[in-house]
Formats: C-alpha cells, structure tokens, sequence
C-alpha cells in the first residue's frame, strides 16, 4: 500500500503549540508516523510539500443539528416533508466537511433524519463527515394527557415513558439521546425532568450502548444531570464551582454554545435574540475560563439553522467568539474542536495527529493558533481528509517517490 508524506508541515497535532518543519506520514486510513525531521518516501509513496501550511486533526461540532433549516438563506420549517428536510441535512453536513468538520455530533433531529444519514455516509453512498446520529428531543410533558408525538420533540410523562421512549429511538438509529432537562439558553419553558426520568432514559440508553445528553441550566438542575448519569451536558448555564468540581469528576463534556448567546447579546434586533438573556452570557463569560483553566472537557457546537443570525457553514465564527469574547487561548479552542471533539464522539483515534490515530486532518494557508479567524475563510481550507482519503478541496502539488532519496 503507497503512503502519502506530508512534509515541511506547519503541525497543529490538537494539543501542543505549532511545530514547524514536520512530517506525517499516513497509510491506508491511519497516521503511522509522526516526525520532527525528514522521513525517507519508499518508492511509490506519494510526497506532499506543505511549505509551511497547517496540518491539524479534523475539527468536531459537537451540538449539531442536521436537519435544522429553520433559519439561514434556504429556510425548511419543522412542518416541512421529511425529504425535504433530508435532502437541506445533507447539504448541512457538506457544508461542516468543506469548513474542516470532519465529524458532527448529533444534538437533536427531526424524525429520524440523523440515524438514516449518518447509515448513508457509512455506507459511502453520501459524502459527509462523520455523523454520530441523535434521537429527536425527548421533552417531559407539562400534564399527563398532553399528546406524545410531535416535531420534532417526543413528550414523555414519567420514568417508564423515557425509558421507552428512548429504546424507540435507539431502535431508530439514535446513538445520543436527546433530553430537554430543564428550561434556559433560548428555551423559555420547559418542565423540569426529575432524577427518576433523567436516570431511566440514562441507563436505556447504556444499556444498548448509546449515550445521552441533556439540555439543561442551573446549578441544581445540572448537578441532577450529572448525577442521573447524563453523559453530554449542553449549555450548563449558571454552573458553580461544585458543578466544576463534578464535571471534571466524572469526565463529562461540556457544549457551552456561546456563540448565538453573544450575537444576541451584541445585536437585539437579531432574529431569536428576545430568547436570551445578556446577563446568563455574561455570567458564562466570566465562569467559562475558570472551568477551562481547571480542566473541563468543552467542545464547541451551536444551534447553527435554526435562526438566521447562525446559519450552517459558520461553525469556526464560535471559535473566534470564544476567543475574542470569553478569553480562551486559541490553542485552547482549537484543543476544544478537536482533542476534546473527537473523545467525545466515541470513535476511538479521532482528535490529535499521532501515530497509529485516524487521518482525519485538514490543511490550513496559515496558523489558527495565531489568528484563529483563519478557520472561517473557506479558500484557506486547502484539503480535508478523513480516513487518510481526501474529501474536499486539494492535496498541494504531489510528487510520487521512485525510489528511496
């Protein structure tokens, strides 16, 4: 099998600052090598100057809502056909591949939009990145005899409810399970899960080797998530150091989705902005440093598609607010999107460039670890490659070895 070496790289492995004048060696859909120095090409094997461009892994939205098009230039409602809601995800998730995304974590869909998609891109019959598919939301009934079905949430009363309505959508193709715990963070109301039906629809999932992750604000309200055995927690508004204390404890991953908090706090008029609060991204401005500096695993992710102040495609605008607004390093962000975003999707060797991982990278014309607005523009996203194949763009001029040099 040839290899590709991809020499005089600008290396941003997911963890460590930039090292200049690497070189990575991929075979078949794996990293073999990873070296300070030249590595001699055997004959056949593909070379590929950088001259100085970034290599980095892959980068992951973890909050991702595939089927959202609500808002955005192409707009498909919630009472839209289920095709055609099918055919704008697909689109979505091409639009995340060509930014660099090269895996997205489902964080709520419409029927069962994210489990079919996420069979066809496994299945090489679509391109797109890697999609650990969602459930649609299951959200806690305000009264017993409110109807059940809906889009795209599913109401549940009780214990038994969740529980059931969980193993359906696992049945469905889930792999996360989406819970709205507790209102907050652009939902105005929401009945409060209680620890039963948060740890029943928790250890369904578990026990059929899916996950769950929750939607939920509040010191207490996240802490009972945690507890409960919540393994994704979206947005943890008004976390306290006791809640830092816990995450870290018990490893969970963190999906603070700062960026439409800070559009809405920056421009009131835009649309979705009357459902949040200046004061809750406030609050989080403050408190989202110290948990990173303490050592919580966040990962960015937004509710891009469902106003027109987030529209698909703007993925890498979080990083830059996460930056320039909260305080984080951009070697932190970039740690976020793609160390912590690949850890957090399941898959085993995703997420840092080192020998024996996948070969999801991408090629970048310049430093995001300098200017991390870099990740926006879309001509500087040269190549990415996932499983050592590339998806998008270009490889740089290659050059095949004849022999050994």
């Amino acid at each position: 099998m040839s290899r590709i070496l991809f020499r005089n790289a600008n290396l941003l492995d997911g963890d460590n600052p930039s090292r200049p004048n690497a070189t990575i060696v991929v075979e078949g859909e794996r990293i073999t090598e990873v070296s300070s120095g030249a590595v001699t090409p055997r004959a056949g094997d593909n070379v590929v100057d950088l001259q100085g461009m970034t290599l980095m892994p892959g980068m992951v939205s973890g909050h991702y809502h595939a089927a959202y098009s609500i808002g955005g230039e192409h707009k498909a409602g919630m009472d839209a056909p289920a095709t055609k809601q099918a055919v704008w995800a697909i689109s979505n998730v091409q639009k995340a591949l060509r930014a660099g995304y090269t895996s997205v974590v489902g964080a709520g869909t419409f029927h069962d939009i994210d489990g079919r998609l996420a069979e066809a891109i496994d299945a090489g019959l679509v391109t797109g990145p890697r999609l650990i598919p969602s459930s649609r939301a299951l959200s806690p009934k305000v009264t017993e005899d409110e109807p059940a079905e809906g889009v795209p949430w599913l109401k549940c009363w009780g214990p038994d409810d969740f529980r059931d309505a969980t193993i359906r959508e696992i049945e469905r193709g889930a792999r996360i399970v989406k819970l709205f715990a507790a209102a907050g963070h652009a939902m105005r109301s929401c009945r409060e899960m209680t620890f039963e039906e948060l740890k029943a629809a928790s250890d369904a999932a578990h026990e059929r080797g899916a996950r769950t992750r929750a939607h939920v604000c509040g010191t207490a309200q996240v802490m009972k998530c945690i507890e409960a055995g919540v393994d994704i927690i979206d947005h943890a508004d008004w976390m306290d150091d006791d809640v830092i204390d816990a995450l870290i404890a018990t490893n969970k991953f963190v999906l603070p989705s700062m960026y439409t908090p800070w559009l809405s706090s920056a421009d009131p008029s835009l649309d979705g902005a009357e459902y949040y609060d200046a004061e809750d991204f406030e609050y989080m401005r403050a408190k989202v440093p110290v948990a990173n500096a303490r050592g919580v695993k966040f990962v960015p992710g937004d509710d891009y598609g469902f106003f027109d102040m987030a529209p698909h495609g703007d993925y890498s605008k979080e990083l830059a607010c996460y930056v320039e607004q909260v305080g984080i390093s951009p070697l932190d962000a970039i740690r976020w999107a793609t160390k912590f975003g690949g850890e957090m999707t399941g898959i085993p060797d995703l997420g840092t460039i080192e020998a024996g991982k996948l070969a999801d990278m991408v090629i970048v014309d310049g430093d995001p670890s300098v200017d991390i607005r870099i990740l926006q523009d879309q001509a500087r996203i040269i190549a990415v490659i996932k499983g050592g194949e590339v998806v998008s763009g270009a490889l740089p001029v290659t050059q095949r070895a004849m022999a050994a040099e």
